[in-house]
């Protein structure tokens, strides 16, 4: 687009005419167009060079064949001035001078680290656009234009990191192609610009293999302390009451026993992983007999310690990721911090946990103790995590907890949608769907997760400053948690175990709320951080005093 002798938008109709009059020849049937507005680009060389034959340079407009067959155009208007930060080849590279900055730069990557836009599906969406409720805006009414809307996000945040720095995959040197949903194996992106060095990023949950790993991370926490997380992240992370109906939920799945389903079906699914993952390893020249144990544990390293040599002298290495993709950056740092004494900076994003799986996987006789310490905090790992992500609180974060999202929860979407999921229990949650009369809450639990863990909407909610603040910290505060001292009954011991009813209640309010099996209150001591039932605080010990219900 140029401005002398022909104005934007004379271009545009030029553009357009021609197309109309390549399709009423006939010769040379064009498919069908789509176009549409792109982000703005800093362009200074293209400028330069308009600027030297006496044009402005507008805007640049690009056309190709979209997959589907349609011609696909944009345009993008093109920034007037001087670029405020670094250029290269006609980039403007990551000029950020402030934590937040980075932080929004970390949770683009994260977003692009998915490969594709992957919407939920119409029925988990269609009653939310048609409420008005949208991720962007009241004014989004179909799931037709949601699904449209994504995909623009996406496309726009790649854009965006493409013009920031440069994007490669790492592979680890392994020759793997871990992109597809029906792939097996570790993705991960890295990014690179001056300012910031170099930036390694593990994609999330995405393929039928990310699916399968994680089952030998989380079931066992599922089962044994998941629903204990749940009512700790309501009524303590939250600050939100816990009403009749919550308390009630539960009890509306009575013939299904969900902790055996899920416990039984994970085992199932991780088994045919297990082959797959074995011969995988084989093929690349792994150790089978370490990846039999670890399962991706493996991958993970040899994708960590590739990009580790690969730094040239004094660049700076950060590691991040969403979902298991947080739990694998926060393990990678923790592993160089174990193997090199290096702490590199690690930020991740509604990460799992990992404090309590690396001591004793699930499935396996294997855990991750010869590369990890996981019985001492990691202040070089920040996670950022909504108080209502439920995939974010499942097992313990290692490093320092960044809560968003807390300011005006008690009205928000986030908490309207996630009401209908709390109370139940979280194996309840995990199989929703696959067993009959079961599907308006699974359908549920992914509004839920679209209003507190899905990737583009965390990357909106961190683009308000209300949420993140200019020093990297939240709303709703950053703090570390004490380390749990190994054989602390706080990490699950196997995954067939269920909850006993007080004992694995995490903090005085959520304590108050519970019964043991028998139906008896439970009881809360300060001082050591338990939750017993009344018919057992009569003779335990307790360091302060045992709090009921009413005192908390």
């Amino acid at each position: 687009g140029v401005s002398r002798p022909m104005s934007a938008m004379a271009a545009g109709l030029l553009f357009a005419l021609t197309v109309a009059v390549a399709r009423a020849s006939g010769q040379h049937p064009f498919p069908p167009l789509r176009s549409e507005e792109g982000r703005r680009l800093a362009a200074p060389a293209l400028q330069s060079a308009a600027s030297a034959l006496g044009f402005k340079l507008e805007a640049v407009h690009t056309l190709g064949l979209h997959e589907t067959g349609s011609w696909a155009h944009s345009r993008r208007l093109v920034e007037q001035g001087a670029a405020s930060g670094p250029t290269d080849g006609g980039r403007r590279l990551y000029s950020g001078t402030t934590r937040r900055d980075f932080v929004r730069l970390l949770m683009q990557l994260n977003v692009v680290a998915y490969t594709i836009s992957d919407p939920y599906l119409e029925d988990v969406l269609k009653p939310v656009v048609e409420a008005g409720d949208s991720m962007y805006g009241p004014s989004v009414k179909t799931y037709a234009e949601e699904v449209a809307k994504e995909a623009a996000d996406f496309a726009a945040q790649w854009a965006e990191v493409r013009n920031e720095g440069n994007v490669t995959v790492a592979e680890g040197r392994l020759g793997l192609d871990s992109a597809a949903l029906d792939s097996v194996g570790v993705h991960a992106l890295e990014f690179s610009a001056p300012a910031v060095g170099r930036l390694l990023v593990f994609r999330g949950s995405f393929s039928s293999g990310d699916f399968d790993n994680i089952k030998a991370w989380i079931s066992g926490f599922i089962v044994k302390k998941g629903t204990a997380m749940l009512k700790n992240q309501w009524v303590t992370v939250g600050g939100l009451p816990w009403t009749e109906k919550l308390q009630g939920q539960k009890n509306s799945i009575t013939l299904v026993p969900s902790e055996s389903v899920f416990s039984t079906g994970s085992w199932w699914y991780y088994s045919s992983f297990h082959t797959q993952i074995l011969d995988l390893a084989k093929k690349s020249g792994m150790d089978a007999a370490k990846v039999a144990e670890t399962g991706y544990w493996e991958f993970t390293k040899a994708v960590t310690e590739s990009v580790r040599t690969s730094l040239a002298a004094g660049e700076k290495l950060t590691m991040s990721g969403h979902s298991q993709g947080g739990a694998r950056a926060a393990l990678a740092s923790m592993y160089l911090e174990k193997k090199y004494n290096e702490k590199h900076d690690t930020v991740t994003f509604a990460a799992v946990g990992g404090l309590c799986f690396s001591r004793d996987l699930d499935y396996t006789s294997g855990n991750m103790l010869a590369d990890v310490d996981p019985y001492t905090m990691h202040d070089q790992v920040t996670e950022y995590v909504h108080p209502l992500d439920v995939y974010g609180h499942f097992d313990y974060d290692v490093g320092k907890v960044c809560s968003y999202g807390t300011t005006g929860l008690a009205e928000s979407k986030a908490r309207q949608y996630c009401e209908e999921v709390f109370g139940y229990t979280a194996a309840q949650l995990m199989v929703a769907g696959t067993v009959p009369g079961t599907s308006d809450l699974a359908n549920a639990f992914a509004r839920c997760r679209y209003n507190t863990h899905a990737v583009l909407e965390m990357s909106a909610r961190l683009m308000n400053d209300t949420f993140l603040l200019e020093d990297g910290t939240t709303d709703g505060g950053c703090s570390t948690k004490s380390a749990i001292p190994k054989g602390d009954a706080k990490c699950p011991s196997e995954v067939w175990n269920t909850a006993d009813g007080c004992d694995d209640e995490l903090s005085c309010k959520s304590c108050a709320i519970s019964t043991s099996t028998a139906g008896l209150a439970c009881e809360w001591c300060a001082g050591d951080g338990v939750c017993r039932s009344i018919a057992t605080t009569w003779y335990k010990s307790c360091n302060t005093s045992w709090v009921k219900g009413s005192q908390c």
